[in-house]
């Protein structure tokens, strides 16, 4: 059945993750609808509920702090019967030795926020969530979660170490409190720590993850969320180590998210960017893909509205989750098309951008709203203004130029980390000026709307349209591999009839949307590219030379070597060895 198994780690992953899963049910189809197009047995597993009535729920692990989670109890209303429901798990049984007079402390409960009492009680929402209203992920979670699904990591302080300037995004007065004791940043090491520790006294895939895996009948890969640039990053690092020992040979996906560090006191912002170096070298090693994200500079005025709100952790995870959910919709949908275009793996995916077996971090970006013919029209407009002499000939894999367009496609939400000093970053955009777009592998997901679906499936009369759609199918393999030899790009677009679902626990963040707009077209562009090796080379820069006081002197020195050696890989074949990434 193709089945992917989610691993999230941290609070920044968890609200993230909400979105993505609130979409994954909407598509759910019941009665005389006509049958979705999303293959749900992927994401979601089937069980038996205490009452013994069958249940369906998200193959995922969620590891989160103890307050991390709200009001979102381990077991849930489908796993916890009469008797459960009147007795306190704190109870002693009827059966203990003790017969004096017991004493139970049990902590202020965390109320559900209005939303999920609504949705509990089978009524529409008395009131809209807004940012104010959201202290949890689990304040706008429209899904049950299994009890194994729900993993607390302990009653630490906040394991990401989140800077105070974030404790907006919907921390409640305690949760605030309790962060404001914290008087250092918890570090990589810190994560790496924590799971040494959890590993060692419980053998966490044995006993979080292995039961998962056993369900599934051919297992299509992971995707992992986790936060870069804390102290979770040397938690996922450790916990992908295990997981590539395991299953050597299953696709993992890491979406690396990290916050912005643009404001952040120099100290911390070193910190949190050596935090992100060392994550990446760990895990560019045992992922698949790496995908680094980050929020977008603002303002983005022709996507986001004024009331986006880049405080909100609520409003920033959903932009995040709008491009993960799109850039990942081909690894779970059932055959469609006119033209017999059928989903893609994880793997095939993955081998689509890493054209050398070394190019396992790649670039995301996003256009929303607009439908395709608009996305075309803006990427045509962007290369004519380029200049003959800084195209490179991207021509379609078939040697047809209507599929040109969307080679090395260029859209206007970058989720590209901007994280570098204010002197790498100039360096890195007189580097990007300077030279040709170099792009190895790409995959376009483009969705639409009912209202968009002739300009994607139907005969429009566009002929550079249609030429461009009896191209779209999936790429055959040995003619991706001849391209590869011929030091040619690759790039593959996946056209999906479904747009992506603004439901009542989406935040509306995109313009040209109201409270009765129920799906936008979104486009996305996942790449290998030149740009990721600037990206690294400044990263390397920033934390080995820029703030050599970060890192200890031989740690330092072989993570500059490390971050050297990935990004060699995004070049032609030809290098002198020079730190600046300009050889071509």
């Amino acid at each position: 059945m193709r089945e992917i198994i989610t691993l999230q780690l941290g609070r920044h992953s968890n609200y993230v993750a909400t979105h993505f899963w609130n979409a994954q049910e909407s598509y759910f189809t019941y009665g005389q609808d006509a049958p979705s197009l999303v293959n749900h047995d992927i994401h979601w597993r089937a069980g038996i509920g205490a009452d013994g009535s069958e249940t369906y729920l998200p193959r995922t692990v969620i590891y989160d702090r103890k307050g991390g989670f709200g009001s979102l109890r381990k077991v849930n209303a489908l796993y916890q019967d009469a008797q459960q429901k009147d007795s306190s798990a704190m109870d002693l049984p009827s059966s203990s030795l003790w017969s004096g007079r017991t004493i139970v402390q049990r902590e202020t409960p965390i109320l559900p926020s209005a939303y999920v009492q609504s949705l509990d009680a089978g009524v529409a929402p008395t009131e809209p969530l807004s940012p104010a209203t959201v202290r949890y992920w689990s304040d706008y979670s429209r899904v049950y979660f299994h009890p194994r699904s729900l993993i607390e990591v302990g009653d630490e302080p906040e394991i990401s170490g989140a800077p105070k300037t974030a404790l907006a995004n919907g921390t409640s007065v305690s949760d605030r409190s309790e962060t404001a004791e914290v008087t250092r940043e918890y570090t990589w090491s810190d994560g790496e720590a924590l799971f040494t520790e959890l590993d060692r006294e419980h053998d966490l895939l044995d006993r979080d993850m292995r039961r998962f895996v056993e369900e599934a009948d051919q297992m299509q890969g992971f995707q992992v969320l986790a936060s870069v640039d804390d102290s979770w990053g040397g938690f996922a690092a450790r916990y992908l180590e295990r997981m590539r020992d395991e299953y050597g040979k299953i696709s993992i996906w890491l979406w690396a998210l990290q916050q912005p560090v643009g404001r952040l006191p120099r100290e911390n912002r070193i910190s949190r960017l050596a935090n992100k170096a060392r994550t990446m070298v760990e895990a560019h090693t045992q992922a698949s893909v790496v995908i680094p994200l980050a929020m977008p500079p603002l303002p983005l005025k022709s996507v986001l509205p004024a009331t986006f709100d880049p405080a909100s952790m609520w409003h920033t995870s959903a932009l995040l989750a709008t491009a993960i959910e799109t850039a990942t919709l081909p690894s779970r949908i059932n055959q469609f098309g006119s033209a017999g275009q059928q989903g893609d793996s994880l793997a095939n995916l993955a081998d689509l951008l890493n054209a050398t077996g070394k190019q396992t971090v790649a670039n995301l970006q996003m256009s929303v709203v607009q439908p395709w013919k608009d996305v075309k029209k803006d990427a045509r407009d962007r290369r004519e203004a380029a200049g003959s002499d800084q195209v490179e000939d991207y021509g379609s894999s078939s040697g047809n130029t209507g599929t040109a367009l969307h080679n090395d496609l260029q859209l206007p939400i970058d989720f590209a980390p901007r994280d570098e000093s204010v002197v790498a970053a100039g360096r890195l955009a007189r580097g990007l000026r300077s030279k040709k777009p170099r792009m190895f592998g790409q995959a376009v997901v483009t969705r639409a709307t009912p209202g968009d679906g002739g300009s994607i499936l139907g005969d429009d009369g566009d002929d550079e349209e249609n030429a461009d759609r009896e191209n779209s199918a999936t790429l055959d393999r040995r003619e991706m591999m001849h391209r590869r030899y011929a030091l040619k790009p690759v790039s593959q677009r996946y056209t999906v009839p479904l747009g992506f679902p603004l439901l009542d626990s989406f935040p509306y963040i995109y313009q040209q949307t109201t409270s009765s707009t129920t799906s936008v077209p979104v486009t996305t562009a996942l790449a290998t590219d030149r740009a990721v090796a600037d990206r690294l080379q400044a990263l390397r820069t920033t934390v080995t030379v820029g703030a050599p006081w970060a890192i200890g002197l031989e740690d330092r020195e072989a993570l500059g070597n490390d971050l050297a050696g990935m990004a060699e890989a995004y070049h032609d074949g030809w290098s002198s060895g020079s730190d600046d990434g300009d050889d071509d």
